[in-house]
């Protein structure tokens, strides 16, 4: 209801602030007419001819083109062409524009009277005027709609930045909760100590996967985006790491493919589909099985999670839990028009998380 109001609100605010611009150029019209009978050699022109329908028509079609550039300025070509960094096309846009809209009156003046047009001196002198007085106005047209535009994309960017840092500082937080909370990392201890009583010889990378993984999440997750090679990296020695402290009831098959060289995302990402897949989708009871695996090509990422469909991951099924929520906030805000999230249990059993983004 508040945002209706307020749009209203606007669009009142744009129609009366017209409504006063309209009333300038007819003011100016008319003095364009005075000053040029102040130097016409010959007979002014009759105040009834002033005021014909074909005054009233150029007056109309004059001011209806000025409206219809600034909205054209501010909603398509500034997006379109200046925020695209297709500066040149849109400079002959723009110059295109001055040269319909600075003409515009004379080609209406011209094809009603071509005669009248030319050979009277007092038309010669007021078409000056007029042309001197529309590209003045053009100019000024001109600055007040890029001037707002520009003011606009500053406003929406610095609310959009504050929104990223939130979801970042917030994500921050349940990540430490979700991921490496405390007992993911007293399971992850244990199994590290049972290690090193057999005398494994695992023991040792087991303890530096850990290392790295909290290294990655307290230290390098703090940029906006990393290589995804290292995100990568991270989410296999995550899943690795829960690998440990389970059975042999529960299979883990972890697959990349696609060339990830050179490309970027956003940090732990991924991670929160797989960290509610070991959290929902294993039993100790029966085998369960949790599939993840992760297609890059071009700058185009498809990643896949699926688990067993168990009992207790009625959660799951409502989208309720807080991970999943704070990943679909940061892809929103991160990767506007640019991912496709779909997050449903299936015919068979199975509940499987798709995401697509688009990395570029």
């Amino acid at each position: 209801m508040h945002s209706k109001k307020k749009k209203w609100v606007k669009v009142v605010q744009h129609v009366s602030l017209w409504l006063i611009f309209l009333c300038i150029p007819h003011y100016f019209f008319n003095y364009i007419v005075h000053v040029a009978d102040m130097h016409n050699v010959g007979l002014p022109i009759p105040s009834e001819e002033r005021h014909s329908k074909w005054f009233d028509l150029v007056f109309v079609i004059f001011n209806t083109s000025y409206i219809a550039f600034y909205y054209l300025n501010s909603l398509v070509l500034i997006p379109r062409l200046l925020s695209r960094r297709r500066r040149m096309w849109y400079v002959l846009s723009i110059l295109l524009s001055m040269v319909i809209i600075v003409s515009l009156p004379s080609i209406v003046i011209r094809f009603h009277d071509p005669g009248k047009y030319i050979e009277n001196p007092y038309d010669t002198y007021r078409v000056l005027i007029r042309v001197l007085f529309t590209t003045l106005l053009f100019a000024i047209i001109f600055i007040i709609s890029s001037g707002m535009r520009i003011v606009y994309e500053w406003y929406h960017a610095e609310e959009q930045a504050r929104d990223i840092k939130l979801a970042q500082t917030v994500t921050e937080l349940s990540l430490l909760k979700a991921q490496l909370n405390p007992h993911f990392l007293f399971n992850t201890l244990n199994n590290i100590y049972s290690l090193s009583l057999r005398k494994s010889d695992d023991t040792p990378q087991a303890v530096m996967m850990l290392a790295d993984l909290m290294r990655y999440v307290l230290s390098d997750a703090q940029s906006e985006h990393v290589p995804l090679e290292r995100d990568l990296h991270s989410l296999r020695e995550f899943v690795e790491l829960h690998r440990l402290r389970l059975t042999s009831q529960v299979t883990i098959n972890y697959t990349v493919t696609g060339e990830a060289d050179g490309k970027e995302i956003a940090p732990l990402i991924l991670m929160p589909f797989a960290e509610n897949a070991f959290k929902y989708g294993i039993s100790t009871h029966e085998p369960s099985t949790i599939d993840i695996g992760v297609h890059v090509d071009g700058d185009t990422l498809t990643a896949q999670v699926t688990n067993r469909l168990l009992p207790k991951s009625h959660l799951m099924q409502r989208g309720t839990g807080t991970g999943l929520a704070n990943v679909r906030r940061r892809l929103a805000l991160l990767y506007p028009d640019k991912y496709k999230l779909d997050i449903e249990p299936d015919a068979d059993g199975f509940y499987k998380v798709f995401l697509n983004i688009n990395l570029a």
